[in-house]
């Protein structure tokens, strides 16, 4: 729940990020760092870390694009914020790509978490759902043309279900596959140092086969092992 009540802020406070300017001219005391590839927002206290963001995005995004032949459709906007005691981030991938950063420190107990720089491996992590949403077949690139961009889905409209899947199709996967896919990801990318091989994960696998526990099948992750695992309801 903590999780998501700072993402839906940041949401809430992503558009008027988007129009801030330095603290001189805008009472927010937000500031802008424009790149060719991402926008970043930032709180101005955490003006210090923006050069280390950037060069992290940058490197992040010219590995990515080599291994999946991605051209970004437009640059990524990187929200920057301390709003909580422990890293977190989130990634939106319509109707614009879209990062929400929690610069904390991440929690390592457990070892769900590399001890590696924590912007390396977080921008390693949301720059995959950056690219599951934003790579186009020739499908999704007709598609988006119809609709004038990436729709994306709100409660109040469902039809816009159907018109996020047929322009962001990959984004709309079960949330263990694309989740899964991220973690698999920053895992290669970090040398093979990750989540994907962490001994907590390695813990809880030895202990279900030890006590005879079943293992989810595809559906059951969806419907209810997200319920039984306290890492933020992920799975």
């Amino acid at each position: 729940m903590r999780a998501r009540w700072w993402f839906c802020l940041g949401l809430l406070a992503l558009p008027l990020a988007v129009f801030a300017q330095p603290a001189a001219d805008n009472p927010l005391g937000m500031s802008r760092t424009d790149t060719a590839q991402a926008h970043f927002i930032y709180f101005d206290p955490l003006g210090f870390l923006a050069p280390h963001a950037v060069q992290t995005f940058k490197n992040s995004w010219e590995w990515q694009r080599a291994r999946f032949g991605w051209t970004p459709s437009e640059p990524v906007t990187v929200l920057l914020m301390d709003w909580s005691d422990y890293g977190n981030a989130g990634a939106v991938g319509a109707p614009h790509s879209r990062i929400i950063f929690q610069v904390s420190p991440p929690s390592h107990a457990f070892e769900t978490n590399t001890a590696s720089e924590r912007f390396y491996s977080t921008l390693n992590h949301e720059l995959v759902h950056i690219v599951q949403a934003d790579v186009a077949s020739p499908e999704d690139a007709f598609w988006r043309g119809f609709f004038l961009g990436k729709v994306g889905a709100s409660a109040s409209n469902p039809e816009t279900i159907l018109y996020n899947y047929l322009t962001t199709p990959r984004f709309s996967a079960p949330r263990w596959y694309v989740e899964g896919t991220a973690v698999f990801m920053e895992t290669w990318m970090g040398g093979g140092l990750g989540r994907a091989q962490g001994g907590y994960d390695e813990m809880v696998f030895r202990a279900m086969v030890r006590d005879k526990d079943p293992f989810y099948d595809p559906l059951g992750i969806e419907s209810k092992g997200v319920r039984s695992d306290f890492q933020a309801l992920a799975n």
